[in-house]
């Protein structure tokens, strides 16, 4: 709803040909809800979202990529720590509490997977998320 309110859209490129993941469907859609959220709240744009799939040796990739405000490389290592939230001084104009995308990280290594992130300020973000496959 809220891409809608701000006209933007989603785009899937779902090239996995194999993509049976054993994950608790609640909590694993709560994690990719929140970084689409993400996406839209951080963004000045028309929201633009990519979210891509694909099959590597071993794991099950999901790309999710937006236009928005990006960060610099200094804060990747913190955004995912709990409460934290990349300073702007005494400017909040997004609200939140520093805990969606440390709970992002502890859904995703609970179904064994890993997060990372690729981000340049104001050239948007990419956030990458490996998961095993089943055998």
């Amino acid at each position: 709803l809220t891409i809608d309110k701000k006209n933007g859209k989603i785009n899937l490129d779902l090239r996995a040909s194999d993509s049976k993941l054993y994950c608790d469907k609640l909590q694993f859609s709560n994690a990719i809800s929140n970084l689409i959220d993400n996406a839209v709240k951080y963004n000045e744009n028309v929201p633009e979202i990519k979210i891509s799939t694909m099959n590597s040796n071993s794991t099950f990739e999901i790309l999710i990529e937006d236009n928005g405000i990006g960060m610099d490389k200094k804060y990747h290592s913190k955004i995912f720590d709990t409460f934290y939230r990349i300073p702007t001084g005494n400017i909040h104009n997004v609200k939140g509490n520093g805990i969606g995308l440390s709970t992002v990280k502890k859904i995703i290594e609970a179904h064994l997977g890993k997060i990372f992130i690729e981000s340049e300020k104001n050239k948007g973000s990419k956030f990458i998320i490996h998961l095993p496959k089943i055998y």
